[in-house]
């Protein structure tokens, strides 16, 4: 059953930004000039020419490993690779995600003729909604530094840079901030993203690509549910341990409880007895000092006559 104001896949489709996956990826591999453009304004580098630019690019080492799928994947003239990821949900372990690109993305060079020392600069660049860190910054640039003096590189040629484009104010250029400004969906006008807004328009307009992104996002979610029926009897089963150890962790503490009361009311009534005892002894030994007859204070204190001569002789 469709939610009310759920929208139709075509309102949907009608709907996309850059910040779409699907959108960002088309707009990229399309238009290269578009690609050396960004990452040039990114990493405030110069790049001569681009020599590949493939969107949903997957790359994995052996038909066992994991393997990944980048967003755009780019190589300029002098041989340094770019991937580009649009990460607009919940940002989650970027941190090790790229690390295994970057070590992929090595991989990739070495098995196309290069060894060790041929390897170019690589860098992984991460286009996030939000703040990948939570240290409140506009940008996250990571490369390896001794700790020993931080103004020591190691010098492997490895970038990672995370964008908050939800900081966008705070970005170092204007352009940067434009460009951050209307990925959040806000208007912002300069040449480098009227040319982007246009080229959203133009991904829109092609009924190819539109065919294929609603068919994508169905087998999106027919994966989602058969994988949420799978994990489902898992869920139930971890669910149902979970509960058992509530339960048996309350029947503890409450077995526990029981036996501290009974414990407690145990101590209290040997106290009680123990004081009522003495308190027998003390009145024996006054009824003694006043020269009453042993078995008289026996009779009257309820105690045994051999306890009441023990009295007497201590």
């Amino acid at each position: 059953m469709s939610l009310k104001n759920e929208l139709t896949p075509a309102e949907k489709w009608n709907s996309l930004t850059l910040a779409n996956n699907f959108i960002f990826c088309k707009v990229l591999e399309e238009n290269p000039d578009v690609s050396k453009k960004l990452l040039e304004m990114l990493l405030n580098i110069k790049i001569d020419r681009i020599e590949k630019t493939c969107s949903e690019y997957s790359l994995k080492t052996d038909f066992d490993s994991h393997g990944v799928r980048f967003d755009v994947y780019v190589k300029d003239g002098t041989g340094r690779c770019f991937d580009i990821e649009i990460q607009t949900s919940k940002v989650t372990k970027l941190a090790k995600r790229a690390r295994y690109y970057q070590g992929l993305m090595d991989v990739d060079n070495i098995q196309s003729g290069g060894n060790y020392e041929s390897l170019k600069e690589s860098y992984v660049i991460f286009l996030c909604m939000g703040d990948a860190f939570g240290y409140n910054l506009p940008v996250y640039t990571f490369r390896y530094i001794a700790l020993e003096d931080k103004a020591i590189e190691m010098g492997d040629g490895t970038v990672n840079v995370f964008f908050n484009a939800g900081m966008y104010d705070k970005m170092e250029s204007e352009k940067l901030r434009s460009f951050f400004k209307y990925l959040c969906g806000k208007t912002s006008k300069d040449n480098f993203t009227d040319r982007l807004s246009a080229l959203v328009e133009r991904v829109k307009m092609n009924a190819q690509w539109r065919h294929r992104y609603m068919t994508w996002e169905q087998e999106m979610r027919i994966q989602a549910e058969e994988r949420a029926q799978e994990l489902a009897p898992v869920m139930a089963q971890e669910l149902a341990k979970d509960i058992a150890k509530d339960m048996a962790k309350n029947m503890a503490e409450n077995m526990a409880k029981d036996m501290a009361s009974g414990m407690a009311n145990g101590i209290a009534k040997n106290l009680v007895k123990e004081e009522v005892e003495e308190k027998t002894r003390e009145t024996a030994r006054k009824l003694l000092s006043k020269n009453i007859p042993e078995d008289v204070v026996a009779e009257c204190t309820g105690l045994k006559l051999s306890d009441v001569n023990k009295l007497l002789k201590g």
